[in-house]
């Protein structure tokens, strides 16, 4: 229980950063980015750690909500870089036919945004679905490996381990239904983005006020450096010509 507080309060914490239109990489929980038939809920609920990883657009942006967390002491969290799964795609579009034809449990995600789709295919890969223990372990201990789990919650792993048991089971971790809109006409963003734009748009003309005086200061600085140097020049020749009377001054003094 504290441990899922713990994550809401850091989840909650960076989708207002997000808002605010100071992390904006951010998608938000894998699970609430997806949806899935309730018929599987527990099936993903129990098989998916993953589900609870915060996705981003690039390792910059998951660097920037790390030292953030850190900075705040709000908590840890996993995240996902979508920049670094692009080499899954087309692993992940690669649909063949699976034994007893059951589903792969990645193509019964819903999105709204195709852009997430490799942070699923990352936190499920070729994970299968069976009906029941029985198919499950056929399928799996085949001929070829399979991780396959259960509609009711036993994971088969492709090494041969497999996991169960207990009175309750996990279930509720994704939805029927997408629940974070990646939209980048949600208003919030907008306004968030809006607020930003004015503010550096302000602080642009700030800074072409800067230059244009800095630039006066300079032409004045080089305007007193010529004048400057016409000055000295007439100094060496007023200079020189006196050096040169100095030897008759000197002669007739001594006369």
């Amino acid at each position: 229980m504290t441990a899922n507080r713990s994550r809401g309060r850091v989840l909650d914490t960076l989708m207002k950063e997000k808002r605010s239109g100071n992390l904006p990489g951010i998608y938000g929980r894998l699970g609430d980015l997806g949806g899935i038939d309730a018929k599987y809920d527990v099936a993903i609920s129990t098989c998916c750690g993953a589900l609870d990883n915060i996705v981003v657009d690039t390792v910059d942006t998951a660097q920037a909500c790390v030292e953030f967390l850190k900075r705040h002491d709000i908590g840890r969290a996993t995240f996902i870089a979508l920049d670094k799964q692009q080499h899954l795609i087309n692993r992940m579009q690669n649909k063949i036919s699976y034994p007893e034809r059951v589903p792969r449990l990645f193509d019964l995600v819903k999105v709204k945004d195709g852009r997430v789709l490799p942070a699923f295919y990352y936190a499920l890969n070729e994970t299968l679905v069976a009906e029941d223990l029985d198919q499950a372990s056929r399928i799996a201990y085949g001929s070829t490996r399979y991780r396959v789990v259960s509609l009711d919650g036993k994971v088969i792993e492709i090494v041969g381990t497999m996991s169960g048991g207990g009175k309750t089971v996990s279930r509720g971790r994704m939805s029927s239904s997408v629940q974070q809109d990646t939209s980048e006409n949600d208003p919030a963003v907008i306004q968030a983005n809006e607020r930003k734009l004015a503010t550096l748009e302000q602080r642009l003309s700030e800074l072409r006020i800067e230059q244009a005086n800095l630039e006066e200061s300079l032409a004045s600085i080089k305007r007193n450096v010529r004048e400057g140097k016409v000055t000295l020049h007439k100094l060496d020749i007023e200079t020189k010509s006196l050096t040169e009377q100095v030897p008759a001054l000197e002669n007739q003094i001594t006369q």
